[in-house]
């Protein structure tokens, strides 16, 4: 077989092994819209262990869905002041006292809506 015969052999074989073998489409980076992780909020140790003078509890919140959630708290029913802000954090409340509760809530950036709460006590000496 003359070097075009070989040529014409080799050039159908490798069109036949390509078309059988088409390549794969790449697979593609986006993924699919991911579902918002719900708002939470919680406190640890809840209840704070007794103890002399104050004790501590962590706050710990989340919008879930990276806006910004403002963190209130209310001691034993009383009007409601500023905590925390932001989409997820944590911060200390060190001034928890034996027979008070606290109410922690997670409000959404512009307190419309409540998303979440927490209450804290502590557990008697």
């Amino acid at each position: 077989m003359n070097i075009l015969g070989r040529f014409i052999v080799f050039a159908s074989a490798a069109i036949i092994i390509s078309a059988c073998n088409p390549p794969r489409a790449p697979v593609s980076q986006a993924s699919a819209p991911s579902t918002p992780r719900p708002a939470r909020i919680a406190a640890g140790p809840n209840p704070v262990p007794a103890g002399t003078g104050t004790g501590t509890t962590t706050i710990k919140w989340t919008t879930g869905d990276g806006t910004t959630g403002n963190v209130f708290v209310s001691e034993a029913g009383a009007e409601e002041h500023p905590f925390a802000a932001g989409p997820e954090g944590s911060s200390d409340a060190p001034w928890i006292q034996s027979g008070k509760s606290y109410e922690f809530r997670l409000y959404n950036s512009d307190h419309t809506k409540l998303l979440g709460k927490v209450t804290v006590t502590r557990a008697a000496q």
